[in-house]
């Protein structure tokens, strides 16, 4: 809940963003800002941190979901573009019933440090597979 209501504010801002300066830049960004924020997740002393922290990946969201989207349509045949966004949208669904349990298996045997700062690295890596996608977007 904390996150949708942070994504819901913003997400028009990072879209108006991209029209303006390339939505591959505003993806970029987003996930830059998601490590930023998975890493102080790792150390928080109490909830209330957590809170806050989770706050900031609504607004990572916000640069993320509309970015995606923005690409599939702008990347994507024209024929095919609904597979295209039935395939994304069934993927975040996937996500978001493996992702949980992934994410316990994961502190069974690191912690809930480990959770936040593999998923840390997992962006970190999401982030130069953009970056080389990308690339002929900037150009």
């Amino acid at each position: 809940m904390i996150i949708q209501a942070s994504n819901n504010s913003i997400e028009p801002i990072f879209g108006r963003l991209g029209d303006r300066w390339g939505t591959h830049w505003i993806l970029l960004g987003g996930l830059i800002f998601s490590i930023l924020v998975f890493i102080p997740m790792a150390f928080v002393q109490n909830v209330w941190e957590l809170g806050g922290l989770r706050l900031l990946i609504g607004i990572s969201d916000a640069a993320l979901i509309p970015s995606v989207q923005t690409i599939l349509a702008k990347t994507s045949p024209h024929r095919i573009m609904g597979e295209v966004f039935s395939w994304n949208q069934s993927f975040q669904a996937v996500g978001n019933v493996v992702g949980p349990q992934i994410g316990s298996t994961v502190t069974s045997f690191l912690g809930y440090r480990g959770v936040f700062l593999s998923t840390a690295f997992l962006v970190l890596i999401n982030l130069f597979s953009v970056f080389k996608q990308t690339k002929s977007f900037y150009q």
